[in-house]
């Protein structure tokens, strides 16, 4: 019998009402750990937090990804090969003490853009199909029109479900409900739990959503297709001008 395992990658507004969010995640990641190391599998954590803002000089929008220790996301994914060994170690960790102590060192500020985060996350170099449950949890209290941007990457949401579907990824999403958020709800296997906005989170029971996203991944079924091409970086992430930011003028 096949060992499954199972990847997580967590997308975390990281803008600034959400930093008792951060707090609640630490808190309970034991609630979504424990049903799915009972099932047998070894789990590997992910980070994306992502936040946005303006400069202070001109109308430059920035856009930063960090991930585990402080990492640039940008870098390890779109600026080295994404198969690259040495990537994915630096990308998912087994320890959650690693995970708590990235978090920690996260200061929420600025504003937030979940759907340039998402695929971020989708370009993850997640386990191979055969024996690995691929799973995004999306956290943020901000609608996806509200986003940094203004909602103008919603025009990529089929393209984004596509590149869903064609990863296999199980998507769990914690955020308030809109056009553009139900709109996602049409990818398959994605579980979303809507919440009311700009409070970050506070109302959430952590413990119970967590524990439940827990059973959820423990149970659900493996697929064992191969993997069809995707296209990497949809909102083009690889072009970008420096490591960890994207520089554009605001429409």
């Amino acid at each position: 019998m096949v060992n499954i395992n199972v990847d997580i990658v967590f997308v975390i507004d990281s803008s600034a009402s959400m930093k008792p969010t951060f707090q609640q995640v630490k808190k309970h990641i034991g609630a979504l750990l424990g049903p799915i190391v009972q099932s047998g599998s070894i789990v590997r954590l992910g980070l994306v937090a992502y936040r946005g803002g303006r400069e202070e000089q001109g109308n430059k929008l920035l856009l930063q990804h960090i991930g585990l220790n402080e990492s640039s996301i940008i870098d390890l994914l779109y600026r080295k090969s994404a198969n690259d060994g040495d990537n994915a170690a630096q990308l998912f960790t087994q320890d959650t003490k690693v995970f708590v102590q990235s978090l920690d060192a996260i200061v929420p500020r600025g504003d937030e853009e979940t759907l340039i985060a998402l695929d971020c996350a989708l370009d993850y170099p997640f386990g191979e199909l055969r024996n690995t449950k691929r799973v995004i949890v999306i956290l943020t209290d901000e609608q996806l029109e509200t986003g940094a941007q203004g909602g103008r990457n919603g025009v990529k949401i089929p393209a984004l479900i596509e590149k869903i579907h064609a990863r296999h990824i199980n998507l769990f999403c914690v955020l308030p409900e809109s056009e553009q958020s139900n709109q996602l709800a049409y990818a398959d296997r994605s579980e979303i739990e809507f919440i009311q906005g700009g409070d970050g989170l506070a109302n959430v029971r952590f413990d119970l959503l967590l524990g439940q996203m827990g059973k959820s991944i423990s149970v659900s079924s493996m697929q064992s297709s191969n993997e069809p091409a995707f296209k990497r970086g949809i909102f083009g992430q690889e072009s970008w001008t420096t490591s960890d930011q994207q520089m554009s003028d605001q429409d």
